[in-house]
């Protein structure tokens, strides 16, 4: 009864997985085949191995079965498809510290152990195959990965598979095709940059001097303006007023997590998404083939640029991409005194108090001989929120009362950080940001903003010394854009990458939300076909 109740399940997982591999509909039926050939691959190197037809079968397609729920957990997370890189990043000790912040990912990736331990050693004692059966199936293997490597390379594939983005629903699909851009290559747009080049000539350059003002970037975690999930909600000070610079509403490449993209693109003002399926490692690979970057243009410019990150230097590669990037110095809380006695670890709860502390720590140690960029992350905003306390603030959503008393905090250490450096006496802009918006439960209906995708949407604010001009932004902004609205704010000259950005700006206002596609595309080839921005040898 046992060994038929057994069989039972392994056709229910079959019948399950073969469901899996014929869902789309679509044709030409790429999907299909990249589908159909990763389940017999998988299914033959199970059966080489093992030498027995049940076990293979078994094992593949609880192996099919998994990979298609971790895909939708990764969208359901991140919004964002599964990628082969993605799994290099997990795959990586240095980053495993997260997942015990993320208590309900620990009960998943037991949930996963398990069942594909199910699928190892079920079914090991029965009959198995003759060498020369097995022998065949080494062959049809050998076959399988030569006709996989064949189709990720053509052209074909690879036209259909940029067609599916932003979405690419095409689980097997973007496996396949990512495993074939594991090596870092520059994003490519041909050499139709020459209709930028005749808009930027449009574009009135702005006003440059030699101000030099020290400038301070937070990158704010997981924030965005409460109020706009509950109307009711007062707005914290850091977001009201009108005492800023520059304010706007600002596109962002990620939801919910994977920091390193909004970093990459502040600091550089590229798109990670301009990078497919190597944006998952762009902190790994790509950042030591970064031509321009914002640290580097203002060093040329006699800055010392100092970064503050409360995570350890190997957390995500954020070290090594830093120095790429050019930073000067890398601070951890605990060499500066201020970790709350927590001491060198990934200080997942470093309270914005102590965060402001550390970043004035900074300015006093290195504002005296040079003008200086600091580029600090805050932490404290990050998941998890607690569920289990009563709401306060009048709301019922236990989440969003956690999310909103901890922006109070970073609201009241922004504006104290701020008065801060007024008393400097010193010219400076002061800006943060969002990196994207937090998990909190929420979808894209629930948010009070008039533009689409409102889940990849925060805010871009800058603060200054009577010396700085405000720009005034009445639109939608885009990160990576806002690189040259610094530099604007500071007179810092650009230089032709940061020029050209500046002149996008000027000309749509974004890249994402840009309705002249002709003019982003051309904008994308100017970046990285004439300009070779992300293309250093």
């Amino acid at each position: 009864m046992k060994k038929y109740i057994s069989h039972f399940f392994t056709f229910a997982l079959f019948i399950f997985a073969m469901v899996i591999v014929a869902r789309y509909k679509a044709t030409p039926p790429y999907a299909l085949i990249f589908n159909t050939i990763q389940f017999l691959l998988i299914f033959s190197a199970a059966f080489v191995l093992s030498g027995q037809w049940l076990r293979a079968i078994n094992f593949s397609s609880i192996f099919t079965i998994c990979v298609y729920y971790l895909s939708n957990l990764t969208y359901h997370f991140y919004k964002k498809p599964l990628f082969i890189s993605d799994f290099l990043v997990f795959f990586d000790v240095s980053n495993w510290p997260i997942v015990f912040e993320y208590k309900s990912l620990i009960f998943i990736i037991l949930i996963y152990i398990l069942v594909l331990g199910y699928g190892v050693w079920a079914y090991r004692n029965t009959k198995k195959s003759s060498f020369k059966i097995r022998f065949g199936f080494l062959v049809f293997f050998i076959f399988l990965i030569f006709l996989d490597a064949f189709l990720i390379q053509t052209k074909l594939m690879k036209e259909h598979w940029a067609k599916t983005f932003p979405h690419a629903k095409e689980i097997s699909m973007n496996l396949a095709m990512s495993f074939g851009s594991l090596e870092y290559s520059s994003p490519k747009f041909g050499d139709n940059y020459e209709y930028f080049k005749e808009k930027m000539r449009d574009v009135k350059p702005y006003k440059t001097s030699n101000l030099k003002p020290n400038l301070v970037l937070w990158l704010q975690e997981s924030t965005v303006d409460a109020s706009l999930y509950e109307p009711n909600l007062k707005q914290v000070p850091m977001f009201e007023g009108s005492e800023f610079k520059f304010k706007a509403f600002n596109r962002v490449h990620t939801f919910g997590g994977e920091t390193f993209r909004s970093e990459f693109e502040i600091l550089t003002g590229l798109n990670p998404d301009d990078f497919g399926s190597g944006s998952s490692t762009i902190f790994y690979s790509g950042t030591k083939h970064i031509k321009y970057s914002l640290p580097k243009l203002l060093k040329e410019q006699g800055y010392f640029v100092v970064a503050l990150n409360p995570l350890l230097p190997n957390f995500f590669n954020v070290y090594n991409a830093y120095m790429d990037l050019g930073v000067d110095k890398y601070y951890h809380p605990s060499n500066l005194d201020c970790d709350n006695g927590e001491g060198y670890k990934n200080l997942w709860h470093l309270n914005s108090e102590n965060f402001s502390k550390c970043v004035k720590k900074i300015y006093e140690l290195h504002s005296s001989s040079k003008p200086l960029f600091i580029y600090a992350t805050t932490i404290n905003e990050h998941v998890p929120y607690n569920r289990h306390e009563k709401p306060k603030f009048g709301l019922k959503n236990t989440v969003l009362s956690d999310y909103y008393e901890r922006q109070i905090e970073l609201s009241n250490a922004t504006m104290d950080f701020d008065k801060f450096m007024q008393r400097s006496k010193k010219p400076y802009v002061f800006a943060y940001f969002g990196d994207h918006q937090g998990l909190l439960g929420f979808k894209e209906k629930d948010l009070n903003l008039p533009y689409k995708n409102q889940l990849f949407i925060t805010g871009f604010y800058v603060k200054g010394s009577k010396e700085i001009n405000a720009s005034i932004w009445d639109d939608l902004g885009e990160l990576g854009l806002n690189t040259a609205t610094l530099l604007e704010l500071m007179q810092i000259k650009p230089n032709e990458h940061f020029e050209a950005i500046y002149a996008m700006k000027k000309l749509c206002g974004g890249v994402d939300d840009c309705e002249n596609k002709e003019l982003v595309k051309s904008y994308k080839s100017y970046i990285y076909d004439y300009l070779k921005s992300a293309s250093k040898e």
